[in-house]
């Protein structure tokens, strides 16, 4: 029999340090019943290996989620320092802009603290959107899933807080709020930025990238190697550019010609957070354009190439898409285009018949009878 291991007659078994008797608190315990039968050989066998599976099947007792003195902080300053060493710095500057202001909020709570009622708090003080809820708590899992992989923390302490859905983009603007975007920008740093996304379609952090190397003025496009879905796609993202892009790529160029040509006030290279807040801005000046975000303009851009008659393959295309999936499922905002609609429908049934025949009066002035059939 093994050290330590008592069977009473009914099968019960038990296990205590030899030579140590069990303490008070120990001898209250309830006893796991194995095996029923008489006290013999044969069942205290059977009830050693019966305790042996329980023991192996058990999980070891879990640690600490987290040292005592490890805090948020650490944490978010670590994944960062991993970031941007292994990701690319558009990724990264996304990911320090996004982290800060939980940083900022609850740099100093121990990790061992951190509950859903902190990343919820964040969202408030942060205005975030559902699908800005969504990227922001992406990121922040993101930075605790990295702890857990280099082992600083035995778990994710925000793992079963889910992620809001993201909004679908069917907003698209009207002639007279692109005009009113635009007159309502003061400085011609933001107002350039916007002319990128309203002449490709570009998504704004592709236009955020543009510097030298991407540029093929030859070609007439902005080459992006690296690309949101270079995975999927396996190539590069070419932009194909209109004349008016091309006047302004070459006008930035002059004034940038090292790093990325869209540059703010101040010199420095635009980042998500500085376009939302700019939109946010536009935003609670105008009412009106209630929804308005920066993605808006590439959903405008597709939505108006298609009411011009744009085939849908080509309009995937410029977005850089593989297929017209995408295009139709998030960009394809024609049934907003009320006039469109109405022009369409009056094109499908020109040529048909308006409905049946008015009843032919008879010289009498009645409609016909059987008689007169």
């Amino acid at each position: 029999m093994l050290e330590g291991l008592s069977c009473n007659a009914s099968g019960i078994a038990s296990s205590t340090v030899s030579g140590t008797p069990p303490s008070p608190k120990a001898r209250h315990k309830k006893q796991l019943k194995l095996i029923k039968g008489p006290k013999d050989k044969a069942h205290k066998k059977l009830a050693e290996e019966q305790l042996l599976k329980e023991l192996k099947s058990r999980k070891p007792t879990s640690k600490k989620a987290a040292p005592d003195w490890l805090v948020v902080n650490g944490v978010l300053r670590g994944f960062l320092r991993h970031s941007r060493k292994n990701h690319e710095p558009s990724t990264y500057r996304w990911y320090k802009d996004i982290l800060k202001g939980f940083n900022r909020l609850y740099g100093r709570l121990r990790v061992t603290q951190l509950r859903r009622k902190h990343v919820t708090r964040w969202f408030e003080k942060s205005g975030y959107n559902p699908t800005s809820q969504n990227r922001a708590l992406g990121a922040l899992k993101r930075a605790f899933n990295w702890a857990v992989e280099e082992e600083y923390l035995v778990e994710n302490p925000i793992a079963h807080v889910r992620k809001p859905k993201g909004l679908i983009r069917d907003r698209i603007l009207t002639a007279d709020e692109r005009t009113l975007i635009l007159t309502s920008i003061k400085g011609q740093a933001f107002r350039d930025f916007v002319a990128g996304m309203t002449l490709t379609g570009c998504r704004p952090g592709e236009v955020a990238r543009v510097d030298r190397d991407i540029v093929d003025l030859e070609r007439g496009v902005w080459n992006f190697q690296k690309h949101k879905t270079v995975k999927k796609t396996r190539r590069p993202r070419i932009v194909y550019l209109c004349p008016e892009a091309i006047e302004l790529t070459k006008r930035l160029l002059a004034q940038n010609p090292e790093g990325p040509i869209f540059r703010n006030s101040r010199g420095k290279p635009w980042t998500g957070n500085a376009f939302r807040i700019r939109f946010r801005n536009l935003r609670k000046k105008h009412p009106q354009l209630k929804g308005v975000i920066a993605y808006t303009y590439r959903a405008s851009f597709a939505t108006d190439a298609l009411e011009a008659g744009v085939p849908d393959a080509t309009v995937s295309a410029l977005l850089g898409h593989t297929g017209t999936d995408t295009l139709h499922r998030f960009y394809n905002r024609l049934s907003q285009k009320i006039d469109h609609l109405k022009e369409a429908a009056a094109k499908a049934t020109q040529d048909r018949p308006a409905g049946r025949e008015a009843p032919r009066d008879t010289a009498e002035g009645k409609p016909p009878g059987p008689s007169d059939q």
